[in-house]
């Protein structure tokens, strides 16, 4: 059996044309799981009325909403696949996914390959999404090892998901919570990309974290990481550093879609971040607590 879970928070018309990709597949999912804050709100009537949709409500935060799910999984699905609620996919996808995790039991979790990630390129919309997928073949099964897998896109054997769990201190904007699952979901078999299991990320901005919280995100959970032994110290600097100069020099010019200003608000993130470390040490749960 398998389940596809999507957290998603006030964003009810994105998550619906998500699930509709998913009624879409050639092979469905045999349960669609949406962990959510306040059903009311963030579920449109029409998405749960369709088939194989269940609701549960839990905290905010995408750990938190993943971590609720698996507390409600089926006591008979075999594989969960975590997507974020802006995805589009592939036909196919799910078809090959569940095809490849049978075949392959050395396997502890998957990611397939994005033909356009928002993040990346900027947002892209649900047509363009759709278009770019009707224009490429999903019928190659060949796979190659990565080190982690897509946030927004992860297939996990259910007791894989039931062992690692997310990690709730990486709190509201979770930012690489899904490194910090697959470094621990591998101690368990290999992860890898599968080329034939393709989508689109379209990265839709609407009802998204503050861009305040996103700067002190981007500071604060890559040295929580390497606190938590997660990841080196060198990498964990170097993503530091990256998010520093990009958002100064997104502050001159705009790049990757992303507005100055918005630049100007992740860079006063990142200050706040950097103050919070110097002072506290490394606790990405105080994100709460910037506005």
């Amino acid at each position: 059996m398998l389940t596809a879970v999507i957290p998603s928070t006030n964003r009810a018309g994105v998550l619906h044309e998500t699930v509709i990709s998913l009624a879409r597949q050639t092979r469905r999912p045999d349960e669609i799981l949406i962990s959510v804050v306040d059903a009311e709100r963030d579920v449109l009537e029409a998405t749960r009325e369709l088939p194989g949709v269940r609701v549960v409500t839990g905290p905010k935060g995408s750990t938190h909403q993943r971590n609720t799910a698996i507390d409600h999984l089926h006591p008979a699905c075999t594989l969960v696949s975590f997507l974020d609620d802006d995805v589009e996919l592939h036909r196919e996808y799910l078809g090959h996914c569940y095809e490849f995790m049978s075949k392959h039991s050395e396997i502890a979790g998957m990611s397939g390959r994005a033909v356009a990630d928002g993040t990346l390129i900027g947002e892209v919309t649900r047509e363009k999404a759709i278009r770019l997928l009707a224009d490429v073949e999903a019928a190659a099964t060949t796979y190659q090892p990565c080190y982690a897998m897509e946030g927004f896109d992860m297939t996990v054997r259910r007791e894989i998901a039931d062992r690692v769990r997310f990690d709730e201190r990486l709190s509201l904007y979770a930012l690489y919570e899904d490194f910090d699952f697959s470094v621990r979901a591998k101690r368990y078999g290999q992860l890898v990309m599968v080329d034939g299991c393709l989508l689109v990320h379209l990265r839709t901005g609407s009802s998204r974290m503050s861009a305040v919280r996103l700067g002190y995100a981007q500071l604060v959970n890559p040295v929580y990481l390497w606190w938590k032994g997660s990841q080196a110290l060198y990498p964990s600097l170097r993503i530091c550093a990256r998010s520093l100069s990009g958002n100064v020099l997104g502050c001159l010019v705009a790049r990757r879609g992303i507005t100055r200003s918005e630049r100007r608000q992740r860079l006063w993130g990142n200050a706040l971040g950097l103050r919070d470390l110097m002072v506290s040490g490394p606790q990405p749960e105080s994100i709460r607590r910037i506005g």
